[in-house]
């Protein structure tokens, strides 16, 4: 099994060796296509069975491993929250309602393996090719387009259009499965980072049923960076303290002593995004806003900003 490809954090730049691609909000996924489609996410779990409208393989001219974005679309636009509906659902009846009422589409920007050649060692632009002459695009799949050089104005061009950034990668870069590489950068409108939940504060006034804000942490061993307690719907606080309950502990799992009074500390196996206005000198983040759990993610990958 493959390992997807990481990317590091940049400003939008425009440059003639790179190439400017969307950057997709959804789950990332790479898919092996022989007689049948299997999907497997980050985490390295199966989850062909939540996506039953995603067969894709009359679609392809040979065997194949694909690396690409399961979106769901309103207006154009990938939606995150329709997303999120399809994500945790295992139920094949309410499966197969949402595939109808929220139908999936895999946004495809990379091949790994065709016929069974390896293709990580060859370079982006030659992997591009392959790709286009290997899948043909249907109303469940699509390429992802891209452009060369003018990165600056694709990333105002694609925030103006309601996506969340854009991705950059070097033309003659080499897929490294699993690996955080500079060769590709991930070019968004807002600061944000990927932490691990270490805990939570009970909840005060309205919020007295559920919490008040989530401990934040990053690094191996975990290094507390400080609390989110903004951005919240009231689905999502009904939802974490549903998820946090299940895992309290007595154990402290941030590397050091929390500063904060009334603390419910949980084993840390979620993951959540923040955005954030910057990094003190404590190394705590200022003024962070939760945006989103990240299921998709490992607290393992959550070691830098």
């Amino acid at each position: 099994m493959y390992q997807p490809m990481l990317a590091r954090s940049a400003d939008p730049f425009t440059n003639p060796d790179w190439i400017f691609e969307v950057k997709w909000d959804g789950t990332r996924a790479i898919s092996y296509i022989t007689q049948k489609v299997m999907f497997i996410n980050r985490r390295g779990v199966d989850i062909t069975y939540r996506y039953p409208e995603l067969q894709i393989k009359d679609n392809v001219t040979a065997p194949c491993v694909l690396d690409g974005e399961i979106v769901v679309l309103v207006r154009g636009t990938p939606s995150f929250a329709d997303l999120q509906r399809r994500e945790h659902i295992d139920d094949p009846f309410k499966i197969r309602i949402l595939s109808r009422e929220l139908p999936a589409v895999y946004i495809v920007f990379d091949i790994l393996e065709r016929d069974t050649i390896d293709l990580t060692g060859t370079p982006l632009l030659e992997r591009k090719n392959i790709l286009q002459q290997t899948v043909s695009e249907s109303e469940r799949l699509l390429i992802c387009p891209y452009v060369q050089e003018k990165g600056g104005e694709y990333f105002t061009a694609a925030t103006e259009s309601g996506f969340e950034g854009i991705m950059g990668k070097k033309k003659d870069s080499l897929y490294y499965p699993g690996k955080r590489s500079g060769y590709w950068l991930k070019i968004k409108k807002t600061t944000t980072a990927d932490c691990v939940i270490g805990g939570f504060i009970r909840g005060e006034g309205v919020r007295k049923s559920t919490f008040g804000a989530l401990l934040l942490g990053v690094g191996c061993p975990l290094q507390y960076v400080g609390k989110v307690g903004s951005g919240f719907t009231e689905d999502d606080l009904i939802h974490i303290r549903d998820l946090l309950t299940q895992i309290e502990t007595d154990r402290n799992p941030f590397s050091t002593p929390v500063p904060v009074d009334d603390v419910h500390f949980v084993n840390p196996v979620y993951v959540c995004e923040v955005k954030y206005q910057q990094v003190t000198h404590d190394n705590r983040l200022r003024a962070p806003v939760f945006l989103r759990m990240r299921y998709d993610k490992s607290p393992a990958e959550c070691l830098q900003w």
